[in-house]
């Protein structure tokens, strides 16, 4: 199963949560170790985990749960000219999101909808 990644988090201790390729989240019990498949992925509502400083699932883990590590590099820019009012829309129009997002995450959400 192709993840963009996977991460322990506070508010559930005894599961991994995991960032499909399109963005979604999804989570699934630790217990009992096994491969993972899409029965086993339960949604996840709350805040993404990097936000939450969770803790990434080490890499030679996601063998042992059947996940494959998405390689595609999230660092890729793109560059727009506007002029400081633009700019200052833009960023009140994230702000005003609930929950608050950044510039990034209103621009990647909009790229991976399906319009």
């Amino acid at each position: 199963m192709l993840i963009n990644g996977a991460w322990y988090i506070d508010s559930l201790p005894t599961a991994i949560v995991a960032e499909m390729p399109e963005g979604k989240l999804f989570y699934f019990n630790l217990t009992p170790f096994r491969k993972i498949s899409d029965v086993d992925l339960k949604p996840y509502n709350g805040y993404h985990p990097r936000k939450m400083k969770g803790n990434p699932l080490p890499d030679y883990l996601y063998r042992f749960y059947g996940l494959e590590k998405n390689n595609e590099s999230l660092s890729e820019v793109i560059r727009v000219r506007v002029n400081p009012s633009e700019k200052n829309k833009f960023e009140a129009y994230a702000a005003s999101l609930d929950p608050r997002q950044s510039v990034s995450d209103v621009l990647r959400e909009f790229i991976r909808s399906k319009v």
